[in-house]
């Protein structure tokens, strides 16, 4: 397979072509916008199967959550992201007969997405009602150098006929009428109604606006190009390009269009500036050509793929997966400090386009070691949403600290089911275990001071004010925090998860820790956000008389206090039709069973693997292994990476197979509406954090490698302290190389490298 190969994604290579399907493997995207690749003829037609459709990064709209009971403190409104124009949309005519008013047949033929460019090329053979026929090729992109910018080039050639064929290139509509299967609770289906307002510009220019929300955005269409049959009009007052052609088969035509998808504004502010927002949308397509800008973009992805490459020789298939899992990551995470990342992605409605604890969790870690501007970008949304989580605590009766949403993207809450959504409290702790990790991989002391060191204190505040000090039992003494739901989300509103106790805990300890580290560095910090010593004293002890509950028994971590006294779920006979369970069985018959959908407790014992002897380690796994469906995408990758540290390595095999193929192969058959961009990021996890064995180890930073027996090599970047780091490993050895930055000491195994330029340092494997 030739290098060019491995980057790129074959319609023949896929599973199935069922087109939701499609669309989701080949939809572009760089943060801020995201393209489904759609059947160009459909637009807003039912006629064809399909879900197009063009997504903003945090353009959403609010529709009232209706409740049978509502209580206090419940989420209020739904944030659905908006489904926007598409567009690769085109119109034709041939022989009088319009292809949005009587449906053209269209076969897809070929799609390759080349992903070391970020080119998407696509053929696609379209026959009129009158038996025309003609090849239709389009080449597409979403500007990874301006993130404004989708541009698209079309090349039509008639087949069977020379003549007429008119273009028309409009969005005459806005509102996605397409029917939704709604049986689904993680898809979308708010039916929320946009506004249109076509603006005086000198190129096709549409004010799009929400109604609850209260937003609005420009979406500006211009050719790109100097071809005189390529024609400005207005019809029914919608402009548009029309395109008068005559062809034959020995003749193809060829035009370029670029979208300018301008940042997301306030109603008050558009209407207040909205002169300067036309004049911004229309420079950024001024004087530039399809090639210009492609030239552009295809340089910022080389240089994505320079630093965050990982390269698996030995298993063909899982190198092209896992490319395919790290380009979409990076397509998907949001770079401006006020988006996060969607958890489909920017590639479809699934979940609402909401932002869940998986960003902090699951795919921060990519951007930390490989893009830590986009990591710093992606803390900064959190940041920025620290008010709203603020109100949210004080709505929770908790008078200090804050407590972020479940699943929001305003930053308020929008779970409408708590004992899954706001009882994952855990998700303020995710939040400073993300923060910890970024400002201990880049020494970024700036953001510390500036935003860093508030957002660990504030989520440390909540936990002394939402737990307490145990008067009875095996907890009397003990720190506790009760009625919660961990990762888990079969198992809910429990006493003393133990996730959500260890990651409190720690979440104390980095606030007592970062505050000594500012009394030093930036004591009018301290000043200004009222840190007392009585205050981390608090924090001290409550960490310090952390309940975590754990069976002397069977040797094992609790998942929760009475995590024993319910029977366990028999998996072994329950029907494969069955699964997802929480699609075939009421919340509270799921709640009375040991039956995970998730690592919970195992999570712990990933992020802190130097809480356990690898005997305790192994005994967590077996326990929870048995009783654990892997319902969500989230859970293989962490099964993967602790099977690595019980050197198992058959079973840590197999889990990655599925982490790093779950939306190519549709594993978990939805990929349909989204891509399952958490597990994208475990896949790299098992990769750096399992195979290669990295963790934070008593000396440093520790590597512990151990590949595959059919791999022979796996190699990948890290940037770290202001350093790039190649590390290349194969069965026998490890190779580390400095590649910028002062000299540096980490580990391999318990041996110590000391790495300076231009002097790499090769280690002997021990396998145990």
């Amino acid at each position: 397979m030739s290098v060019d190969e491995q980057y790129q994604i074959h319609l023949q290579q896929l599973k199935h072509k069922e087109p939701g399907f499609v669309e989701t493997i080949y939809a572009l995207g760089n943060g801020h916008l995201g393209v489904r690749a759609s059947n160009p003829l459909q637009g807003n037609s039912p006629a064809y199967p399909g879900s197009p459709g063009l997504f903003i990064n945090g353009f959403y709209d609010l529709t009232p959550i209706t409740y049978g009971e509502a209580y206090f403190g419940y989420a209020r409104n739904n944030q659905t992201i908006c489904e926007l124009p598409d567009p690769r949309y085109l119109i034709f005519s041939v022989d009088g007969v319009r292809s949005d008013e009587t449906p053209y047949q269209i076969e897809m033929i070929d799609k390759t997405w080349d992903m070391a460019s970020g080119l998407l090329l696509e053929t696609f053979h379209v026959t009129t009602p009158t038996a025309k026929e003609f090849t239709l090729t389009l080449e597409s992109f979403a500007s990874q150098a301006e993130r404004h910018l989708y541009v698209i080039r079309y090349d039509i050639r008639t087949l069977n006929f020379s003549g007429s064929v008119t273009v028309i290139k409009q969005h005459a509509y806005v509102n996605q009428q397409i029917a939704r299967d709604n049986t689904d609770m993680r898809r979308a289906q708010r039916g929320n109604t946009l506004l249109q307002t076509y603006l005086p510009a000198a190129a096709p220019t549409m004010r799009i606006s929400t109604q609850k929300s209260q937003l609005s955005l420009l979406m500006t269409m211009q050719y790109l190009g100097s071809d005189p049959r390529v024609q400005l009009n207005a019809h029914a007052d919608v402009p548009n390009y029309e395109i008068q052609l005559q062809l034959t088969p020995e003749r193809s035509a060829q035009f370029s269009f670029g979208y300018s998808l301008g940042e997301i504004h306030n109603q008050l502010s558009f209407e207040v500036n909205q002169a300067r927002y036309i004049e911004k949308s229309l420079a950024r397509l001024a004087g530039e050509s399809f090639s210009s800008l492609f030239a552009a973009s295809a340089a910022r992805t080389r240089q994505f793929w320079q630093d965050s490459d990982v390269i698996i020789e030995g298993d063909p298939i899982l190198q092209k997966g896992i490319r395919f899992n790290l380009y979409h990551l990076y397509q998907a995470a949001g770079r401006d400090h006020s988006t996060d990342i969607p958890a489909k992605g920017l590639t479809g409605a699934g979940y609402e386009g909401h932002y869940f604890w998986d960003t902090e969790m699951y795919m921060l870690p990519f951007f930390i070691y490989t893009q830590p501007q986009i990591a710093k970008a992606l803390l900064g949304y959190r940041y920025a949403t620290l008010a709203e989580a603020g109100q949210r605590a004080r709505e929770m009766a908790i008078k200090s600290g804050v407590l972020f949403p479940w699943r929001t993207i305003n930053g308020e809450e929008a779970s409408a089911y708590f004992p899954a959504g706001t009882a994952q409290i855990h998700i303020n702790a995710d939040i400073a275990y993300a923060t910890d990790q970024y400002i201990r991989a880049t020494a970024d002391t700036d953001f510390l001071v500036s935003a860093g060191f508030e957002l660990i204190l504030e989520t440390a505040r909540f936990w002394l004010a939402y737990g307490n000090y145990a008067d009875h039992g095996p907890q009397a003494g003990h720190f506790v925090i009760n009625r919660v739901t961990g990762p888990d989300e079969y198992t809910a509103l429990i006493d003393n998860n133990y996730y959500t106790n260890r990651m409190a805990q720690h979440n104390l300890r980095l606030a007592v820790k970062y505050a000594a580290e500012l009394k030093q560095l930036a004591p009018d910090k301290l000043a200004e956000l009222a840190v007392t010593d009585a205050e981390l004293a608090a924090f001290k002890k409550a960490a310090a008389n952390m309940y975590l509950p754990y069976d002397a028994r069977h040797q094992i971590k609790l998942q929760d206090d009475n995590a024993l006294n319910r029977p366990r779920f028999d998996l072994k006979n329950e029907p494969a039709t069955n699964f997802p369970l929480l699609l075939h069985y009421h919340p509270l018959v799921l709640y009375r069973y040991q039956v995970n959908k998730q690592a919970d407790t195992l999570m712990s014992d990933f992020l802190f693997p130097l809480d356990q002897d690898e005997a305790q380690l192994r005994r967590d796994y077996d326990y929870y292994e048995g009783i654990t469906t892997h319902d969500s995408s989230l859970s293989r990758a962490i099964f993967s990476i602790l099977a690595n540290r019980i050197h198992d390595p058959d079973k840590a095999q197999a889990y990655f197979l599925d982490t790093a193929l779950t939306d190519l192969t549709d594993l978990q058959g939805n990929s349909e509406d989204g891509i399952h961009a958490a597990n994208m990021g475990g896949s790299w996890l098992s990769l750096i954090y399992g195979f290669a064995g990295m963790h934070y180890g008593t000396d440093g930073l520790t590597f512990a490698p151990q590949l595959p027996a059919g791999w022979f090599r796996l190699s990948f970047k890290i940037k770290y302290r202001g350093r790039q780091i190649d590390i290349d490993i194969n069965q026998k050895t490890a190779t580390f190389n400095l590649l910028s930055g002062a000299p540096l000491t980490l580990y391999c195994g318990p041996e110590a490298c000391d790495l300076s330029q231009k002097m790499p340092v090769t280690v002997d494997i021990k396998h145990a």
